[in-house]
């Protein structure tokens, strides 16, 4: 029997190898925003901190030293957070981008298993049309060898 070799085997596991390094990036792209997201949750607890913090020292006297350092903290971190903020819709869109390559690259992949399995199937067709052919001719001979005329036995 005739071993199945798929025709596009080589392509196929190009197109494996390049879903598994997008999965890669997505991973990274996932990274790399969860990254992002933390700095901004931790710029905005500290921006909260010191909010309570000055909140908590407003009593009686004000010192002005003191008020200045928690102005400039407070706008500190207001533009701490609006840049975290900017650099997160870029890592969303990063990873948006990482998402679709990642199912790009698995539908090309399903395309070519799907044409395997079309392959394997035509494959498997031919050598039961072959293995039966063989049986045919094999039941033929039998039948053959079976129906021979019998030999005539006068004048011996």
């Amino acid at each position: 029997m005739k071993r199945f070799r798929f025709s596009l085997e080589t392509v196929l596991k190009v197109k494996r190898q390049l879903e598994e390094a997008r999965q890669l990036e997505l991973a990274g792209a996932k990274e790399r925003r969860d990254r992002v997201l933390l700095l901004l949750a931790r710029l905005e607890q500290d921006l909260s901190g010191l909010l309570e913090d000055r909140s908590g020292q407003r009593q009686g006297r004000v010192d002005l030293g003191l008020e200045a350092w928690h102005n400039e903290r407070q706008r500190g971190l207001n533009a701490g957070i609006g840049q975290a903020q900017v650099e997160l819709k870029e890592r969303e869109a990063e990873l948006e981008a990482a998402r679709v390559r990642v199912v790009e690259a698995a539908r090309e992949r399903r395309v070519l298993e799907k044409l395997e399995e079309n392959q394997l199937t035509d494959h498997l067709f031919k050598v039961n049309r072959e293995e039966q052919g063989l049986l045919d001719d094999l039941a033929q001979r039998a039948v053959s060898a079976f129906s021979l005329p019998s030999l005539p036995t006068e004048g011996l």
